[in-house]
């Protein structure tokens, strides 16, 4: 099988080892803080959930923003997909909230969550494509086979949890809200582990040959591999809390896409002409990196206010449930490098074009 080359003059880390491992695996160890702290009772669940949103999601949500509807040329290029994008999320969640708020919407809730969790995984399978296309001699075989990993680390946990009505359970506020799911005899949660740990072993088996074979840059994809295998491990077999065991993997999630979009911004910021017309762009381009931070925050709070302030009223939950939902399609988008060649070359990908001949 033809392999993939390595990017010349490139070590396989996306950024460098410093950065790559505080932002796209060793962040995991913050949201585990946030279980940490539920674990012996100084947050609550519904504390877990709000700083979760404040200080991992909303922020990285508003990222997916800068490179979309606050760009005044992707804006143009796919202005009216995003507008007919917004009418169906907002008619989707906002009627049902509605009309049905408690015989539709939940439906439409729970939808949306695992809508949610399937985007959290995409988001793991380009990590690994990326970190394939820096180490290079990678077949198309063993990629496909370390896509199938991930989906066996990240879905075999969840779907465990579906042995148990219990575990499916969100407990917020006195209130107890269930995840609607399948549930799942004891005996197929038992071949789910064990499917589980089959992979997990043929992962290490795997890792243990290439390097005795000599092959080199194995670390990067390792550590990735290493970071999600623990993460939806500990958050669907351990982590009995569904909110917090939501949290652990989503707020992973977020700190891994903020530090891959701070690095594609500032590279963009860095070979931008000075009409940048993106303002977002344009603040990081000047050094004015505290303005960046203080939208990012403040877009947080902005949305996630009505759902905290009228906690009694199903609508106010329209706001966050839209930019969520609006985050899952444009993000969708966003990384595919047919539709946005230019990702590459901000993310280091692109390779050098070769000197004119003499």
């Amino acid at each position: 099988m033809p392999s993939v080359s390595p990017i010349p003059g490139r070590d396989a880390w996306i950024v460098g080892a410093r950065y790559d491992t505080l932002f796209f695996t060793a962040s995991l160890l913050v949201p585990l803080l946030l279980w940490a702290g539920f674990s012996v009772g100084w947050l609550t669940g519904v504390a877990v959930y709000v700083l979760f949103q404040l200080l991992f999601n909303m922020p990285h949500n508003f990222q997916t923003w800068t490179l979309s509807v606050l760009d005044p040329r992707d804006r143009s290029a796919h202005g009216r997909r995003y507008l007919v994008a917004s009418a169906v999320c907002l008619a989707v969640l906002g009627i049902p909230m509605m009309v049905s708020p408690e015989g539709v919407y939940p439906w439409v809730r729970d939808a949306l969550i695992y809508w949610g969790y399937y985007h959290l995984v995409r988001q793991h399978y380009g990590f690994q494509r990326i970190y394939e296309r820096k180490m290079g001699g990678v077949s198309p075989g063993e990629s496909r086979f370390y896509q199938r990993a991930i989906d066996a680390v990240c879905y075999l946990p969840l779907l465990v949890r579906f042995g148990s009505p219990e575990r499916m359970t969100i407990h917020a506020g006195g209130k107890a809200t269930w995840i609607r799911h399948p549930i799942l005899d004891a005996w197929i949660t038992e071949a789910l582990l064990a499917l589980l740990a089959a992979v997990v072993l043929a992962m290490i088996v795997h890792h243990v040959v290439a390097w005795r074979r000599g092959r080199r840059d194995l670390l990067p994809r390792a550590t990735l591999l290493l970071s999600i295998t623990v993460g939806f491990g500990l958050a669907g077999l351990v982590i009995p809390e569904f909110i917090v065991a939501v949290a652990v993997v989503t707020a992973f999630h977020n700190l891994q896409y903020l530090g891959l979009t701070l690095y594609h911004n500032r590279n963009r910021a860095g070979a931008a002409a000075p009409d940048e017309a993106n303002r977002t762009i344009r603040w990081l381009g000047s050094g004015r990196v505290w303005l960046y931070v203080l939208a990012t925050m403040g877009y947080g709070i902005f949305v996630f206010a009505p759902r905290a302030v009228f906690t009694h009223t199903r609508v106010a939950e329209l706001p966050l449930a839209f930019v969520v939902a609006m985050h899952y399609y444009v993000d969708s988008r966003l990384w595919r490098f047919n539709l946005y060649p230019e990702r590459g070359r901000w993310l280091g990908l692109a390779r050098p074009r070769p000197a004119p001949a003499a």
